[in-house]
């Protein structure tokens, strides 16, 4: 439940926070109930794994982790956001998808690792930890001490009340 009165605001912003939210039907209805009519409601989520790095990097290192305890959240969770778009319909918010690629660039291997690999990893035994390093790598990263551009598909929800 959003703390807010009904129509308390003129915008909702969302940035990567929907991929971890299990009742997404549920968010549908929180983000109407507290947009004013005619009020805009915009997130950002990532792009499947073929498309976003960084998705490939957080599933590849994700693999190696026990399943989540619930499916269908975390990276690339909203690649395909159809079904989200239904809800938010459902809930009165009218919204489309504008996908825009977007990137960033590591020096090394071990620069990027020390950034994106903190979240997915952290809770893994250290040589389970390091065969998700071995495979990021492999799969990503096969001249480790070069740079590398992650090219990342940002798919932006824009809705309006």
């Amino acid at each position: 439940m959003i703390p807010a009165e009904d129509a308390a605001f003129d915008v909702v912003l969302a940035c990567l926070s929907l991929l971890y939210v299990i009742d997404r039907a549920a968010a549908a209805r929180e983000i109407a109930r507290v947009l004013r009519p005619g009020g805009r409601f915009v997130a950002a989520v990532w792009g499947a794994p073929a498309e976003c790095d960084i998705v490939l990097f957080q599933q590849t290192a994700g693999s190696l982790a026990p399943p989540p305890p619930v499916p269908g959240v975390g990276p690339g969770a909203l690649a395909d956001s159809a079904a989200f778009l239904n809800q938010l319909s459902q809930a009165g918010i009218r919204a489309r998808v504008d996908r825009q690629q977007l990137g960033f660039d590591f020096d090394d291997f071990e620069s990027a690792w020390e950034v994106l690999a903190g979240v997915t990893t952290a809770q893994l035994a250290p040589e389970r930890r390091e065969e998700a390093k071995v495979a990021i790598r492999a799969l990503m990263w096969p001249q480790a001490g070069s740079p590398r551009h992650f090219s990342n598909m940002t798919q932006f929800i824009i809705g309006r009340a």
